[in-house]
């Protein structure tokens, strides 16, 4: 499911460059009000809503255009009143407009407006039609897309560069990993998606651009996460490129990484 918000603020609220957890704790926040039947359907799925262990979700950098930019306080003063935020889950359909409703009722605080701390409201929303997935399409990494080594030993840079020539093992690592978890740790033979004649593949395109988002507090403790933007064009299961699309592709996409459109 994807929805996007307009969410409408005070003109003149500034808010911080890296604003990831923020919206992440927002978004675990507002799925912990769910009601019983949500909370039974992603019980059954393995995860729990209010010890925020159903991750399966992402969202887009915000758009506040207009803007002012201080590079020395690394904030945004926002020239208007309306921000957008393009929000992803992976979550039965049915549950679109109680979702829209969670998000309606809890104000998002991030920022000061006047020294107070400043509050953005779901005023408009658009939940996107279900585009057709195939085993092989194209993507642009909107947030960026986060993959370290799986190697055991600890390297003092664990992420790996999208042109790597391992990235490809990484990257799907860590798709198998979270759609797995998403399916109760079902093997991918076991639900039939594993075909040998059909190998997963990455291709990358252009030149990728690293990030260093610099993280508050979050559930996972960290500090900062480096990713890079890139486009790309991948061959995987439907189910499991439907999965990535909605749930975020590499690692951290409920940090606000791995967030994509379809070229």
């Amino acid at each position: 499911m994807r929805i996007q918000f307009s969410l409408s603020c005070q003109k003149g609220t500034v808010i911080p460059i890296n604003y990831q957890s923020e919206i992440s704790n927002w978004v675990f926040s507002v799925l912990s009000n769910a009601g019983s039947e949500l909370s039974t359907w992603v019980q059954q799925q393995g995860f729990d809503l209010t010890s925020r262990t159903f991750r399966l979700f992402t969202f887009s950098p915000l758009a506040i255009y207009p803007y002012e930019m201080d590079q020395v306080r690394q904030e945004f003063k926002l020239l208007g009143n309306q921000v957008k935020l393009g929000f992803s889950i992976y979550l039965d359909p049915s549950f679109e407009q109680q979702l829209v409703n969670l998000f309606r009722q809890v104000p998002l605080q991030l920022g000061t407006l006047n020294g107070e701390p400043a509050h953005f409201e779901v005023k408009h929303w658009q939940v996107q039609n279900r585009p057709t997935f195939k085993e092989t399409m194209q993507f642009k990494a909107v947030s960026p897309i986060s993959v370290s080594t799986v190697e055991e030993t600890k390297a003092a840079n664990p992420y790996v560069m999208p042109d790597n020539s391992e990235y490809d093992v990484s990257f799907f690592n860590h798709v198998v990993r979270r759609f797995k978890a998403a399916k109760l740790f079902k093997s991918l033979a076991a639900l039939k998606l594993l075909d040998p004649s059909f190998p997963m593949q990455f291709k990358l395109f252009g030149q990728p651009k690293s990030r260093l988002i610099h993280l508050k507090n979050n559930s996972d403790g960290l500090q900062q996460l480096r990713g890079f933007s890139y486009e790309f064009e991948t061959s995987m299961p439907v189910p499991v490129i439907e999965f990535c699309y909605y749930a975020g592709f590499g690692e951290y996409p409920h940090l606000g990484f791995g967030f994509v459109d379809i070229k």
